[in-house]
């Protein structure tokens, strides 16, 4: 965070002159250094600025940025700058990191993180497989980034919460702004228990370009990004755009070929994302970011029976049908290992009959 009441002060200060804009404000921060550095620029400096003359913060922007100041410090909240050791590391590799970012909620902004997008009026098997996904990755540690719209984005955060996972909302508004208001007791819940970011202001209201500039900080904080259900001319493909261009992930879940809802997906595998079937083709791209822990973990001692599956076992998710074939445990015995492994909190069964690794 910026040092201290004053810092953030004037940060907040100069993100309120009007024809600053975040882009300028980033650009003016890295070219003089610091905050400090560049409310003290000259008026040479001011009049010759690149991208035009600009000014310094007056009265009533500081005002405004008390008022600010006063919000986010009694609902708990962090404000965030580039540089700052809590700025997440991936989002300040983007070619245009947000100036300021706040955040609300306990949790905080580190490890490995993946998106999952689509559409507002996805379909049954849509909402399913944005589930099924975003609990399998869950489990496995890694933290599920959306952006608390309808459809897509509310199954991926719900099913992360209700697996015990950690997620990330990006709104497209200020942090305080529950949005679409149907959805203010989810953003309560990912308040309380994940964490709310947002480029915008306090109190600040959605419009139609806000969410596709909060885009790409969802691509942004996350290492890839899943597209679930996309027709041809989704919002979701705006995303897809920002994460090709940070150099991110992009994976694609194939839908109906009959259907349109699933041909902004079709074309991304075409054009060279990976499909996506289950959480295991997604772990297989993320393997050099698992936990330290879960590489190093301190088993009990097992059971003959109960070693041997564990063995059999990884963090792509295993079919009950293919244990067995490996195994050559009658059925009877391996649904009992199976249980055992998942009382000791070494195993998790997903949707379908299928078993993988525990997170450490």
């Amino acid at each position: 965070m910026p040092e201290g009441r004053e810092e953030i002060r004037a940060l907040l200060a100069l993100s309120r002159v009007e024809g600053l804009g975040h882009e300028r404000l980033r650009r003016l921060l890295a070219h003089f250094g610091s905050v400090q550095a560049v409310l003290k620029a000259s008026d040479w400096e001011c009049a010759i600025g690149k991208g035009g003359p600009w000014r310094r913060p007056g009265p009533a922007e500081f005002d405004w940025a008390e008022v600010q100041w006063k919000r986010l410090n009694a609902e708990g909240g962090r404000c965030l700058a580039p540089g700052d050791a809590s700025y997440p590391e991936l989002l300040g590799q983007i070619s245009s990191p947000p100036p300021i970012l706040f955040a609300l909620g306990p949790d905080d902004l580190v490890g490995p993180t993946v998106a999952i997008v689509g559409p507002r009026k996805a379909s049954e098997y849509g909402l399913q497989i944005a589930g099924e996904l975003a609990r399998g990755l869950v489990q496995c540690g890694v933290c599920i980034v959306s952006g608390m719209a309808y459809g897509v984005d509310a199954a991926a955060h719900e099913a992360a919460l209700a697996a015990g996972g950690r997620t990330i909302a990006v709104l497209g508004c200020g942090p305080d702004v529950p949005y679409p208001r149907a959805h203010t007791g989810l953003y309560r819940q990912i308040r309380e228990r994940g964490v709310i970011v947002s480029e915008f202001a306090w109190g600040s209201q959605p419009n139609r370009q806000t969410f596709p500039q909060r885009n790409r900080i969802i691509s942004g904080l996350s290492l890839g990004v899943i597209v679930v259900e996309a027709p041809q001319k989704s919002g979701s493909l705006i995303t897809v755009t920002h994460a090709v261009d940070q150099n991110r992930e992009v994976f694609a879940v194939p839908g109906d070929v009959r259907s349109g809802a699933s041909a902004g997906c079709h074309r991304l595998i075409k054009d060279g994302a990976k499909l996506v079937e289950e959480v295991g083709d997604v772990l297989e791209e993320l393997a050099g970011w698992a936990p330290p822990a879960s590489k190093a973990m301190s088993l009990p001692e097992l059971p003959p029976e109960d070693a041997r599956i564990y063995g059999l076992l990884s963090r792509e998710p295993r079919h009950i049908d293919e244990l067995a074939q490996d195994s050559t445990l009658p059925p009877q015995a391996l649904l009992d290992s199976l249980l055992r492994l998942e009382l000791d909190g070494l195993v998790d069964q997903l949707a379908g009959k299928r078993f993988l690794r525990r997170a450490g």
